[in-house]
Formats: C-alpha cells, structure tokens, sequence
C-alpha cells in the first residue's frame, strides 16, 4: 500500500538536513505530513532526541522518496 499523510514511518537510511550540517542516522521516527504524486515524494518531519528542548525533541522537515524510509504504523491504525 503507497504511504499517506499521517503515517508514522522509520528511516532505513542515514539522511543530511538541507544545510548538509546535520546527519539524521537510520532508524530515526517521523510522520509524513504531505504526500507528492509527480515525482513522487513525502514531505516528512523527523523527530530528533534533543534534551535542550521542552518537548524533548527538534524536529527536521525533509522531502524522501519511498525507499528512505518504511512506514511503521499506518494512519488508518491510529
């Protein structure tokens, strides 16, 4: 089944920030928030464990393809 917005996904690759400053390791849990059809891409925010911040996280927002990442729970389960 094709990713849809609200998916909760997991990266199956190492990713850099737009900036190429940060690396975001595999593994890492995010949510798609828009889903693109031509070319096909997610528009997704990843959470990133940052103790310096209220909610315990940064969160970057990057545009993958679907062979970035796996969809962990699928929205029609939440």
């Amino acid at each position: 089944m094709k990713p849809q917005i609200y998916d909760e996904i997991k990266t199956n690759v190492d990713l850099y920030t737009n900036n190429n400053q940060t690396i975001i390791t595999q593994g890492t849990l995010g949510a798609i928030i828009e889903c693109y059809d031509n070319p096909e891409g997610y528009a997704v925010d990843l959470a990133i464990p940052d103790q310096k911040m209220v909610t315990g996280f940064t969160y970057h927002h990057l545009i993958l393809t679907a062979e970035q990442f796996i969809v962990v729970t699928p929205a029609n389960i939440i």
